[in-house]
C-alpha cells in the first residue's frame, strides 16, 4: 500500500531518474528511439510499487514485417518502504541490454536482456537479472509486460512483474 509520504518520494525519486536518463548523449537521441515508460510493479505477495524505464532501440535489422532492434536501458523500481517480514525497502535500478523484436504488421513486440543492479532487496537480488518483455507497440505508443529476476543464481528469487505503457521519441 502507498502512504502518501511514500508516494511523494516515490514521484520524486522517478522524476530525478527520468529527468537524469533523458539529458543522455544528444547524438544518442538523434541517432536512434528512446523510449521513456512508467508503471507498476507487483512481487510475490501483491506488493505494488511505481516503476520507470529509459530504453535505447536503435535499429539492427528489417526483416519481412518485423525489426530487430538492440535494447540497452535502465529500469528503475521504486522502493517499498516497510513491508512486514519482507526486505523491499530499498530502490532498485538494473541497468540492461538486451534484443527487442518489433512486428510492423500487428505490433507484437518481444524482447529479452542480461543486467546488473544496484540496490537490493527480497524481490531483485544477486547481480545478474535477467529481462524478459512482451507487448504491443501502435506507432509511438506501446503497452509492455516485463519480468525481472535471477532466475535462481541467488536466493531469494521473487522477481517483479510490471505492467508499462510507454512512448517513443
Amino acid at each position: 500500500m502507498f502512504s502518501p509520504i511514500h508516494s511523494s518520494r516515490a514521484l520524486a525519486g522517478l522524476v530525478v531518474v527520468l529527468l537524469g536518463l533523458a539529458a543522455g548523449p544528444v547524438a544518442a537521441r538523434e541517432a536512434a528511439d528512446i523510449e521513456i515508460a512508467l508503471g507498476a510493479s507487483n512481487t510475490t505477495d501483491r506488493e505494488f510499487t511505481p516503476v520507470a524505464s529509459v530504453a535505447w532501440l536503435p535499429e539492427l535489422m528489417q526483416m519481412h514485417n518485423a525489426v530487430l532492434r538492440a535494447d540497452a536501458g535502465v529500469v528503475y523500481v521504486d522502493g517499498r518502504g516497510d513491508v512486514v517480514g519482507r526486505d523491499l525497502g530499498d530502490s532498485v535500478v538494473v541497468g540492461h541490454v538486451g534484443l527487442r523484436y518489433e512486428r510492423t504488421d500487428n505490433g507484437l513486440t518481444l524482447g529479452a536482456g542480461v543486467g546488473g543492479q544496484a540496490g537490493e532487496t527480497d524481490a531483485l537480488s544477486g547481480d545478474v537479472q535477467f529481462i524478459t518483455t512482451g507487448g504491443w507497440r501502435w506507432e509511438r505508443f506501446s503497452l509492455l509486460v516485463r519480468h525481472i529476476s535471477n532466475a535462481s543464481l541467488n536466493s531469494p528469487n521473487d522477481g517483479e512483474t510490471m505492467l508499462v505503457a510507454g512512448w517513443r521519441f
